[in-house]
């Protein structure tokens, strides 16, 4: 189970992208900032310090510190999310599931070890998030588009095989993606998402699951 590093990924799209080296220097800096002050704890003057450059260059560059969080999360609703979804996808497609409680367990424990190991950066996103109601259906769309087709074949077997009730894809995978964030989101919003029983919490969270989406005979 390789889990991806959200910091390594949006590097990655940092040097793609055509942004100056003390433009992504104030974008990295601010990245680690927010996520250990909280956006509105952290001062323009402490990313200037640690990024190197004047406050007025920052100032130049982002003109706000919501500009500086704008250009934090575009890359990220844009590329990295997206990044983050392909590859795990790419790592569900190549796994044989003998069962649906087996799947629904792979997949959630998968993506709360990702939450953990990337819970500060993701703070940051969650919460916008929740301040942002267009976002919340931006990342939606986002996360649907890259694994309704990976995800809807897995789901797709098991309907096939009578195990799975027969609802459309897109309504399964919601409230797939609601039961999952419901451990999720709580535990990166208050930084204690390491302290998240993961195997526990994967056997409640599958349980509800399996028991909500096994056709009635």
């Amino acid at each position: 189970m390789e889990i991806s590093n959200v910091e390594t990924l949006f590097d990655k799209t940092l040097q793609e992208s055509k942004l100056t080296a003390k433009q992504q220097s104030v974008l990295k800096v601010s990245l680690n900032l927010f996520a250990e002050k909280g956006f509105d704890g952290t001062s323009t003057s402490e990313i200037a310090k640690q990024a190197g450059v004047s406050e007025g260059t920052v100032f130049k560059q982002f003109k706000t510190k919501d500009g500086i969080l704008a250009a934090l999360l575009n890359p990220f609703l844009d590329q990295v999310v997206p990044m983050a979804a392909t590859e795990f996808l790419t790592e569900v497609k190549d796994q044989r599931f003998d069962d649906l409680a087996a799947f629904f367990n792979y997949v959630i424990k998968d993506r709360m070890t990702f939450a953990i190991a990337n819970q500060k950066q993701l703070r940051i996103l969650v919460q916008e998030i929740i301040r942002n109601s267009d976002m919340i259906q931006s990342v939606i769309d986002k996360i649907m588009s890259r694994i309704l087709n990976t995800f809807g074949k897995n789901l797709q077997t098991f309907k096939d095989r009578g195990v799975l009730v027969d609802w459309p894809t897109k309504r399964i995978i919601r409230y797939f993606l609601g039961v999952a964030g419901s451990y999720i989101v709580p535990a990166v919003l208050i930084g204690k998402a390491s302290q998240l029983d993961i195997d526990k919490s994967c056997h409640e969270a599958t349980e509800f699951l399996v028991r909500g989406l096994t056709p009635i005979k």
